[in-house]
């Protein structure tokens, strides 16, 4: 695709990168203590967290990737997105006040360190270092979608258009930690709403002359099913379990100001992510409408903009995506950093430590976790296979022990760190066989097996093993008072 954004366009992309670092460096005059920097000094307010879930959730595989399913499937290619506001809803009705008030109880800033609240430190390592990664994983990915996208719009070298997308992601959140992420996602979520919802789809309808032209489209293109049923399933078992497992949302519990904030944030938010699916898919039809011949449907939102977008409009639109991809970077900076500094250093290395040294390394470890992010994208440009492993460890191992560790006292530490351990090494294993092409029984995702190795393993651990007397204490803790 030949076409480039025109001045007035870039202008706005200009104007919007910059925006995000002075956000960043207001923010950080409100930012005093680590729990300002990791949780926003648990003050943030509904429309704050609903705007952080939908950000956090909503990258550019969000829109990008469900435009072009949509182009290629049809409705059916609108699931994923679906399934994000389906896990939204279910974690803010079950766990968003139970998190919040068991978070107050034992002053948790983190996933881990709620684990090890529950079970012990062994634990609460192993899941942080999992968690590290995963969350190193998503930086690159989404390093790697900005750095394309701006590259192909606006004619910039890649290399350039990378080092961008790195250094201002990464700067605003070592400046402003979680304030700076807060202040900066509330002109992200406008703009991924206005970008994709209130400018993108109706563009698109005109386009092709109304939402009445989808009708020629062929008939498959309505098979709500087309993505094929057992891909559904497993797409929503994975992505909903990884609500449960995923570090950034026990830290939009922690940071909300109430347990009713807390919820009432998820909800909302559930709501939008709803909307961004409904006008992905459509752009991603439309574009087929009007664009049947496009080599890819990874282009098809790119190319309906650039091609029948106004002028300063393609530019808003653009940014609106481009807020979704570095809106999901900066919370996964925030998150690496909380694994470091407060799960590694403070939590192992140095109990002891002051206040004011985590603040001052959070802001550098913020800045190295930036910088790994952007080598491993460098390094390994196409990481879509590590994100799905990533996704498949937390959701297959950490799921059992996070939710019964919750709801049932018999759970024990010795359990949740065998199982953990044991269901990881299961599904590395059967992720590697996969890969070489060994078949038969290695040919199911690798996520069935790590989820049934870590909740028989759990299960069984807890009800036929022998409490000690720190789990009694931890679960009476968890769950008689919460």
């Amino acid at each position: 695709m030949g076409a480039r954004l025109s001045t007035l366009d870039i202008a706005i992309i200009i104007g919007y990168l910059l925006l995000m670092i002075v956000l960043g460096l207001l923010a950080k005059r409100r930012t005093k203590t680590s729990e300002d920097y990791y949780v926003a000094g648990k003050k943030l307010g509904t429309f704050s967290i609903c705007a952080m879930w939908m950000a956090s959730w909503i990258g550019g595989a969000s829109i990008i990737g469900t435009a072009a399913n949509g182009y290629e499937l049809g409705i059916s290619g609108g699931w994923y997105v679906t399934i994000l506001a389906v896990g939204t809803f279910l974690f803010g009705m079950t766990f968003t006040r139970l998190i919040k008030r068991i978070g107050e109880k034992v002053n948790s800033f983190t996933y881990p360190e709620l684990i090890e609240a529950r079970y012990d430190s062994k634990t609460k390592y192993v899941l942080a270092i999992s968690t590290f990664l995963s969350n190193v994983g998503f930086v690159a990915s989404q390093f790697v979608a900005m750095s394309a996208i701006l590259n192909t719009m606006t004619g910039w070298t890649l290399s350039a258009c990378f080092i961008i997308t790195a250094v201002v992601c990464t700067l605003y959140t070592a400046f402003g930690g979680l304030f700076g992420v807060t202040y900066t996602t509330w002109i992200q979520f406008a703009l991924i709403l206005v970008g994709v919802v209130l400018l993108g789809a109706p563009l698109s309808a005109k386009a092709i002359g109304g939402v009445s032209q989808l009708s020629q489209l062929p008939a498959e293109w309505f098979d709500i099913g087309r993505y094929g049923w057992g891909t559904i399933i497993a797409l929503a078992v994975s992505s909903i379990f990884s609500f449960y497992t995923g570090m950034d949302s026990y830290t939009r519990c922690f940071s909300a100001k109430s347990e009713k904030v807390a919820r009432n944030g998820a909800l909302w938010a559930s709501l939008t992510i709803l909307f961004i699916a409904g006008a992905a898919t459509f752009i991603g039809m439309a574009a087929k409408v009007a664009l049947p011949n496009l080599e890819s449907g990874n282009s098809a939102f790119i190319a309906i903009t650039m091609t029948y977008f106004p002028k300063g409009i393609q530019g808003l639109v653009i940014v609106g995506v481009l807020s979704a991809i570095m809106s999901t970077a900066v919370v996964s900076i925030i998150m690496g950093s909380a694994n470091i500094t407060l799960d590694i250093y403070k939590g192992a290395i140095n109990p002891q430590v002051k206040d004011k040294k985590v603040m001052r390394m959070s802001s550098v470890v913020s800045l190295i976790v930036g910088a790994v992010g952007a080598l491993l994208a460098w390094v390994v440009p196409s990481i879509i296979d590590l994100l799905l492993i990533a996704f498949t460890f937390l959701a297959g191992a950490l799921f059992f022990p996070t939710i019964l560790g919750v709801f049932w006292k018999k759970a024990t530490s010795k359990a949740a760190f065998v199982s953990i351990i044991c269901s990881l090494v299961v599904i590395l294993v059967w992720t590697v066989c996969s890969t070489v092409g060994v078949g038969g029984l290695f040919t199911v995702d690798a996520l069935w097996p790590g989820l049934i190795t870590s909740g028989t393993i759990f299960i069984l651990m807890s009800l036929f093993g022998v409490p000690t007397s720190e789990d009694i204490r931890k679960a009476e803790l968890f769950i008689e008072k919460k």
